[in-house]
């Protein structure tokens, strides 16, 4: 055999040896991917599962609302316009509970208006007579007189109301309250709510304190109209705090409880009002604007209807939510009032 024959025998058996190296190589570079492979579908599955078995966040946005008259009035964010003091009132804080058809009635006299000089005063003054035959029908219609806070607990899920609920209010604190409005509702088993201007009691024809707690005593209600009755909205923040705060705290000093239900004077108010009323402490306020429905997420802008001197027993009945009285309805109860006090005659 020619020498290069044996040369190329060697030769191949280098190559082959070679070949058979590079073979390996490959064999275990394709296992170690396949490894690898494996581990990142396993850690993958792995997170999916972790991402799937994760329950979702979710951002609630809490939104303001509007009152149904005017700006906005109370936000769940500061007011977007400040109060001319150097730190802003914080915004008022509501809940979002339910809304209830209650009518909430305002009355500012009961008094016969007898000066054709004053329109306006003839028409807040209801009659002795006439108020005292809305309420007597009231008591015969099934109408039930309420309280702000039974009004507030119902709007937030605790007690009921009864059969055709109504809130009864008194604006001012006038003493025709004490000496003609009070015993008539006394006399029905009703209650009433008289918002009373703190700083003036004492004065002509409005309550002093002794009568104040007289009605209290009886089972009447007391809010706060401020120290002044001051149109809240044309003053700085601080005044505006000063006449909410101090007629609070007057009034609780006479009566020895909390006063927790506002009245704004005029019907007056805007966000940064509403805000200091909160934050002095009250429960709820009511405005001069109409309606019936009340809802618990405005509870500082609480709707009335008011009761003026032309309306009779079928108007009243109306505002009131009841059924109206026969055509020929007459009220047959005695007069409940003194009909010698102030020259109330009828």
């Amino acid at each position: 055999m020619p020498d290069n024959e044996g040369m190329g025998s060697a030769g191949n058996t280098h190559g082959l040896t070679r070949s058979r190296s590079r073979s390996a190589a490959i064999v275990l570079l394709m296992l170690g991917l396949c490894g690898v492979s494996a581990v990142a579908t396993t850690y993958v599955a792995r997170a999916r599962d972790a991402v799937a078995s994760t329950p979702a966040t979710i951002a609630l946005d809490a939104s303001s609302f509007t009152s149904p008259v005017g700006p906005p009035v109370v936000a769940a964010v500061p007011p977007a316009v400040a109060p001319p003091t150097a730190t802003p009132a914080p915004a008022v804080t509501v809940s979002t509970g339910s809304c209830l058809n209650v009518p909430i009635l305002v009355y500012h006299y009961i008094r016969i208006a007898n000066n054709p000089k004053d329109p306006l005063g003839w028409n807040l003054s209801v009659t002795p007579r006439n108020f005292q035959s809305q309420m007597d029908w009231l008591h015969t219609a099934g109408g039930h007189p309420v309280t702000m806070e039974q009004l507030m607990g119902a709007l937030n899920g605790g007690a009921g109301l009864p059969l055709h609920p109504v809130v009864l209010t008194f604006d001012d604190g006038h003493d025709d309250f004490a000496t003609v409005a009070a015993p008539i509702l006394a006399r029905n088993g009703f209650v009433g709510i008289n918002y009373v201007v703190s700083g003036f009691l004492g004065r002509y024809a409005y309550m002093t304190a002794a009568q104040v707690q007289s009605v209290a005593a009886m089972g009447m209600v007391i809010g706060a109209h401020t120290v002044d009755h001051v149109n809240l909205n044309a003053l700085s923040s601080q005044v505006a705090k000063t006449e909410i705060g101090a007629s609070k705290a007057a009034l609780e000093h006479l009566l020895g409880h909390p006063v927790k239900d506002f009245a704004y004077p005029y019907g007056y108010f805007n966000d940064s009002v509403a805000s200091l009323v909160a934050q002095a402490g009250f429960r709820d306020s009511v405005t001069m604007n109409s309606g019936t429905l009340q809802c618990a997420s405005q509870h500082f802008v609480f709707h009335r209807t008011r009761v003026v001197g032309a309306d009779t027993v079928w108007s009243f009945a109306g505002k009131a939510g009841v059924a109206s009285p026969p055509s020929n309805w007459t009220d047959p109860q005695p007069a409940a009032y003194s009909q010698s006090a102030r020259g109330y005659t009828s």
